[in-house]
């Protein structure tokens, strides 16, 4: 017999309303996997969410997790859920490859347009995970369940007219992450101290986009510079990559923390 989740207590912890309201929809869902005793999927989550919604999940007696979002460092990425007892090679994978294809090489197109096209169908945003651009196509991961919509709907992307083929995965083009490893002491383990060390510039210019709300800790924005960080947080700023603390080397003869930080670029 399946019991309820008991969601108020196990999303006691959650302050935000948007965040509780998407937690509260995944536990409806494996509820529903639970109920049905077969998979159930998540649209495609952000980077934040997922990492509320893992240690949640992972939590619950009898159901199994999976996540698909087609790479390693996928950003958006759908959670399917069911009974411990199902085989991983037997369950289908919520997720599809498209690759868009056109004559780019004639109108610059970006990400931006790419994803315009494809929400201009009436598409909503959590049926689409991450798009991979290059200069003579996009490579589309989206939700298993609308791939032919787009096949047969999706002619051009910036008035170019563009042909569409579903790719197996070994077929993905993902650039490789480049990662640059800095040794650095800080006088704590604070956000401004820790992200100014890994992204190379001042504490204080630090200290002020982290005020501006540019700054995220595990994909969530913070605006706190006095921010204490662990060894497994990830800071990021778009466009400049993410810092993560590869390890604490203990204190110097000066009394400050020695770190390796991993720079991705």
């Amino acid at each position: 017999m399946i019991f309820l989740l008991d969601k108020e207590k196990m999303l006691s912890h959650i302050q935000d309303k948007d965040d509780l309201m998407e937690l509260s929809n995944i536990l409806d869902k494996a509820e529903l996997a639970l109920k049905r005793h077969q998979p159930v999927s998540t649209n495609f989550l952000n980077p934040y969410h997922l990492h509320l919604a893992k240690p949640i999940l992972e939590n619950i007696a009898d159901l199994k997790v999976m996540v698909f979002g087609g790479y390693k460092r996928a950003e958006r990425n759908r959670i399917a859920l069911m009974p411990d007892y199902y085989i991983n090679d037997l369950v289908d994978s919520p997720i599809a490859l498209l690759n868009i294809k056109g004559q780019f090489k004639f109108q610059r197109v970006s990400h931006r347009d790419f994803l315009g096209a494809l929400l201009g169908l009436g598409i909503k945003r959590e049926m689409v995970g991450d798009l991979l651009v290059n200069k003579d196509a996009c490579q589309a991961i989206v939700a298993e369940e609308i791939k032919d919509y787009i096949i047969m709907n999706l002619d051009q992307v910036h008035k170019i007219g563009v042909k569409i083929e579903e790719f197996s995965f070994d077929r993905i083009n993902v650039e490789e992450e480049k990662v640059k490893i800095i040794k650095s002491t800080v006088s704590s383990l604070r956000l401004d101290s820790v992200a100014s060390s890994g992204f190379s510039t001042s504490r204080n210019k630090m200290s002020k986009e982290i005020g501006q709300g540019k700054v995220k800790v595990n994909w969530k924005v913070i605006d706190n510079p006095a921010h204490s960080i662990d060894l497994d947080d990830i800071i990021s700023i778009r466009g400049r990559g993410r810092v993560e603390i590869d390890e604490v080397l203990g204190e110097s003869n000066r009394g400050r923390i020695k770190l390796n930080l991993k720079r991705y670029i």
